[in-house]
């Protein structure tokens, strides 16, 4: 709670769209969580019904329609009703998927407006907005903070590096049961670029030098049926499961040893990162926009989303389980020095704290001469 008399109190309307909700959950949750003991109140503000489960304590949730074309200004109108009777002065833009309506509400409101950046659809939104009010870009990592100074005409005043705060477990969950099948987990959405093809061809390829493995599939979307035919083709279907991710994926990652993002990741996500801080050994694919994946040391860093690419990468932690744990064993260490949920929610606050003061100070009358 703001705690500072000379300070304005912070009321933020964060707005957030079912695309980042569904990848950056357990994030977001942790970060309503941290900024809840450090300003006056928070309203989350989506399209995303189940984005109510954000609600406690001093954050509210407002549930609108989806603000898109032709009813864009009525509902952005609603929206505008349900947050005058306590208008906030930030407002804090999840995504790509929130900006135009954050923008507009930052207009109505005459208030200062926070860009989140956690994937390069972002940046390209970010690139191409027409907001000419007051402004601050959080990037969620340090090849998303360099591709937002290249190309969205920022000064890098504007622009501050806040990584992600995960849980951490105290030891790796990899191996943690030596006689046990070793068990590898992918999430990923089952569209046409995600991967999870080429995962499958890597996983036969494994099995073909007599490796035992038990992999488990979470996601869904267009391309599950060709996925499950792969498999079956390759002869995998009791070494392969489907599954959706139901409930706390952090339940499933207790249990596994091995964590594979298959292609080059575009977006972070909540679950790559826990992966780390839960101590799997995490296979990732290089050119993507986290920067904690060091090779050989918190993550084997595959060349390409390609399956002997990513077959050598799991050949080489199934064969040499002490590397394996040791470089779970250094994600925990690099979660728990850069990925903590306190300095995430004190960083996003002092940001929050900074744009009210600067609108305030530029607000303020000119002294009159006596």
């Amino acid at each position: 709670m703001d705690s500072d008399p000379n300070q304005r109190p912070i009321h933020v309307a964060i707005c957030i769209d079912s695309s980042v909700y569904s990848r950056y959950r357990a994030i977001l949750r942790h970060l309503c969580v941290g900024l809840s003991d450090l300003i006056a109140g928070i309203r989350i503000v989506t399209p995303t019904r189940e984005a109510t489960a954000l609600s406690l304590g001093p954050v509210q949730a407002v549930i609108h329609e989806e603000i898109r074309w032709p009813f864009r200004k009525q509902r952005t109108k609603e929206v505008i009703a349900k947050l005058s009777a306590k208008p906030p002065n930030i407002i804090h833009a999840m995504s790509a998927g929130s900006y135009a309506n954050s923008e507009s509400l930052a207009n109505a409101f005459d208030i200062e407006i926070v860009y989140q950046v956690t994937a390069y659809e972002d940046v390209f939104a970010l690139a191409e907005s027409q907001f000419t009010g007051m402004k601050h870009v959080i990037c969620a990592s340090e090849p998303l903070r360099e591709a937002c100074l290249s190309q969205c005409r920022l000064s890098p005043a504007d622009v501050t590096l806040v990584r992600p705060g995960v849980v951490c477990a105290k030891e790796p969950t990899c191996y943690r049961v030596a006689d046990r099948v070793p068990t590898i987990l992918a999430t990923a959405s089952f569209e046409p670029d995600s991967g999870v093809d080429q995962l499958i061809r890597a996983i036969a390829l494994v099995k073909g030098k007599n490796q035992e493995m038990l992999a488990f599939l979470l996601g869904g979307g267009p391309e599950e049926d060709q996925l499950r035919q792969i498999a079956t083709r390759l002869n995998l279907n009791s070494s392969v499961i489907f599954a959706q991710p139901e409930g706390d994926i952090l339940q499933a990652m207790v249990g596994a040893d091995i964590f594979v993002i298959p292609s080059a990741e575009k977006s972070i996500s909540a679950r790559s990162l826990q992966a780390m801080g839960q101590g799997m050994a995490v296979i990732a694919v290089d050119g993507g926009v986290s920067d904690a994946y060091i090779a050989d040391e918190t993550a084997i860093v595959a060349r390409a989303a390609t399956a002997p690419d990513l077959a050598a990468a799991i050949e080489r932690l199934l064969i040499d389980r002490d590397f394996a744990r040791q470089i779970a064993t250094n994600a925990i260490a690099h979660m728990k020095d850069r990925h903590t949920m306190s300095r995430m929610a004190d960083q996003t606050a002092e940001i929050y704290h900074k744009l009210a003061l600067r609108k305030t100070t530029l607000k303020m009358p000119k002294s009159s001469k006596s």
